[in-house]
């Protein structure tokens, strides 16, 4: 770094420095009757605006002729700039004329009597922030030589230049953190936070430097930070239900802006525009604009799970930028060419029905290519993992500590690690259980040679949920577990209770939706196996765009569908796969475990006669609101939709209830066995005293 790149950032600093100030005194003196405080910082920031401008105008022309045109627009501006000092004296002057007594102009008790704190100062005020940051980092960009848009260049192209620099970024984290420091006392702590990270964010700002080392640290880096603060929202929301409505607004907005930076990054590794990144900053900097200037106004206060628009916004918005944060972690290990080779995309042609039909194969395509890629799976992993460590502290019972830690072990080592990096893709159809994850169409075609693998896994899966519960595969080894049993998403399921469609859900009977789904989903299910096997056999050709029947299936049920039914939590409820029915690997599962040992039983059915808050049905994930009922009546629950979740067993109030599989069945046995013991040897003492 040269003596002129260090002046230059020490003169862009102290501009920054002096736009937090800027910001300060009006959050400050906005409420202050008279104050003439905010007047002054509009004067100052048209100052600023009009001198970097000037410089953006010289470097571009650089003449004599060009100095003194620019001196002379300069003055103008300054006159036209203190115009709402002058009128807000000259008022006062006037005001103060009938009222005798009163301090006046030229009394050190002066006030002018208006106020500031109108939308239309705060909406100037940040308009000229701004637009200073954007000349700011086009002057120093030019004054260093680096500045990549051509002369003669669209505006557009000079706008994503400009924005996507580091004098514009790093300048603009700067002031973002300078100005939260400034305003500490005033802003709440979780707003601190969020703009500290939201700053830091900025700063790994991958379009930043033309640098191939710099796009990988700081894609991965961004990466961990958004997942860090994304965490530590949903973390914030799961311990409040009630939230102030500006932080809820100020949440939604940031991360919708965080999903369209991602896909800017994504559109930038893709084709080098960083038009979309750009726009996204934008908007990112009016959030964060916003926030500020409403510091000290007065709000209110919301429950946001009584707001299922809000939520559903919210997951929407996340999964946007979790979608283009797995491309771009993708793009950046595999190359950027890898997605679209791996979803092999076919060509948009033919009459409209072609183009309808094969732009939706695309989508489809290129969607569940993501959302089952190995780093769009890691990264979910470390954003839901972590909301499971945390509810692991919240939970009582030993068995479902472990069954929660065994959910991490297992979606890292099953779901990520074994079938995307340790096991050869072309080993994976021959492995049980782990090549057929999910049932048919995990691995590929049906084809013959792979049958002895796929009856095994279904002989697996079925032994253990038949011994043990559905809990085995639903509760622990699908990624559903890891996603839905964080303390966010688990806060949610209150919805089962509360959304109309999640009501028709509750109880563990089988609605009509249910069976529907349920026959609807085996009858593709039996289909695709039978069109999949005559493929591979040579007895029929029949594809859907070159992809093989079961594959599309499986990709269109686990790569898209999951996902919208997840995302529409707000309006399902929890747990959608299992109260729907449309997961058939679910079904099979539960359905064994019906018939298998596990159940739920407890200790005295009395207790649960007394009970008057009936926890137990309230903690559910999946609305099985009948459990009291089937407890007072029978002692146990047994139900095919109960997948052992556990919730229940913490939520009694009385350590009444506990879980029973083959391992009380044994433990039954034995102790049965030795009361045999007991009572024949008690009876050969009677019989031989």
């Amino acid at each position: 770094m040269t003596v002129g790149d260090i002046l230059l950032w020490a003169l862009a600093g102290s501009m920054a420095a002096t736009i937090s100030y800027s910001l300060k005194w009006t959050v400050d003196n906005r409420k202050r009757s008279g104050s003439m405080v905010v007047p002054l910082v509009i004067f100052v920031l048209v100052m600023m605006l009009s001198m970097v401008a000037s410089a953006v105008v010289y470097f571009l022309s650089p003449s004599f002729g060009t100095l003194i045109d620019l001196v002379v627009v300069n003055m103008v501006v300054m006159g036209l700039g203190a115009l709402p000092f002058v009128l807000v004296l000259f008022r006062s002057l006037l005001a103060d004329e009938g009222r005798q007594g009163e301090p006046g102009l030229g009394n050190p008790g002066f006030r002018s009597p208006r106020s500031w704190e109108g939308w239309a100062p705060a909406a100037a005020v940040a308009a000229l922030v701004l637009l200073n940051e954007f000349f700011m980092g086009w002057a120093f960009q030019l004054a260093a030589g680096g500045f990549t848009a051509p002369l003669g260049a669209g505006m557009l192209s000079v706008f994503s230049a400009v924005v996507s620099s580091y004098w514009f970024l790093f300048t603009m984290a700067f002031e973002m953190a300078f100005t939260a420091y400034l305003l500490r006392k005033e802003i709440p702590r979780v707003f601190l936070l969020v703009i500290g990270f939201q700053a830091a964010v900025m700063v790994l700002s991958p379009p930043a430097f033309a640098d191939a080392q710099w796009a990988s640290a700081s894609v991965f880096g961004g990466s961990a930070l958004m997942i860090v603060l994304f965490v530590y929202a949903f973390e914030h929301l799961a311990k409040n239900p009630v939230v102030d409505r500006v932080l809820a607004r100020y949440l939604l907005l940031l991360v919708a802006a965080y999903g369209a930076m991602m896909a800017g990054v994504y559109a930038w590794q893709l084709s080098g525009s960083a038009a979309l990144f750009a726009f996204s900053i934008l908007a990112e900097m009016g959030i964060y604009l916003g926030v500020i200037m409403g510091v000290g106004r007065a709000t209110s206060l919301k429950t946001w799970k009584s707001d299922p628009w809000w939520v559903l916004g919210l997951l929407t918005a996340l999964f946007v930028g979790e979608f283009f944060m797995g491309a771009v972690l993708d793009s950046q290990v595999y190359g950027t060419q890898s997605l679209f080779a791996a979803a092999s995309l076919v060509p948009v042609a033919g009459g409209l029905m072609g183009v309808v039909a094969s732009s939706a194969y695309d989508f489809l395509a290129f969607f569940s290519t993501v959302t089952l890629s190995p780093w769009f799976l890691i990264m979910m992993g470390a954003e839901m993992g972590a909301l499971v460590l945390f509810r692991m502290r919240e939970v009582r019972e030993l068995e479902t500590r472990v069954r929660l830690g065994l959910v991490i072990v297992a979606y890292a080592a099953y779901t990520v690690f074994l079938p995307s990096f340790l096991v050869p893709a072309t080993a994976l159809p021959n492995i049980p259980f782990l090549g057929w994850n999910m049932g048919v169409g995990t691995a590929g075609p049906v084809a013959p040679g792979l049958l002895a693998a796929l009856v095994g896994t279904y002989l697996f899966s079925g032994a253990l949920s038949f011994l043990f519960g559905a809990r085995q595969f639903c509760s622990m080894f699908c990624s559903a577990a890891l996603m839905y049993q964080g303390t966010f998403y688990d806060s949610m399921k209150t919805f089962n209770r509360t959304s109309a469609l999640g009501k028709r859900l509750l109880t563990s009977k089988l609605s009509d939706l249910y069976r529907v789904v349920f026959s609807l989903v085996w009858v593709s299910l039996i289909a695709a196996v039978a069109v999949s096997y005559l493929d591979s056999t040579g007895v029929l050709g029949f594809s859907i765009f070159g992809s093989d029947p079961m594959v599309f299936l499986y990709t269109f049920y686990f790569g898209f569908l999951w996902y919208l039914v997840f995302i529409t939590i707000p309006f399902v409820g929890t747990y959608g796969c299992v109260t729907m029915g449309w997961c058939h690997w679910g079904t099979f599962n539960q359905i064994v475990s019906r018939l298998g040992f596990f159940k739920l039983k407890v200790r005295d059915p009395n207790v649960c006669v007394t009970c008057e808050t009936k926890d137990c049905a309230k903690a559910c994930p999946v609305g099985l609101t009948d459990l009291p009922g089937s407890f007072i009546a029978k002692g146990e629950f047994k139900s095919s939709k109960c997948i052992g979740v556990g919730d229940c067993v913490g939520a009694c109030p009385y350590s009444n209830e506990y879980f029973y599989d083959v391992r009380g069945w044994l433990r039954r046995g034995r102790e049965t066995g030795g009361a045999m013991v007991e009572f024949k040897t008690a009876r050969s003492r009677v019989r031989d005293p």
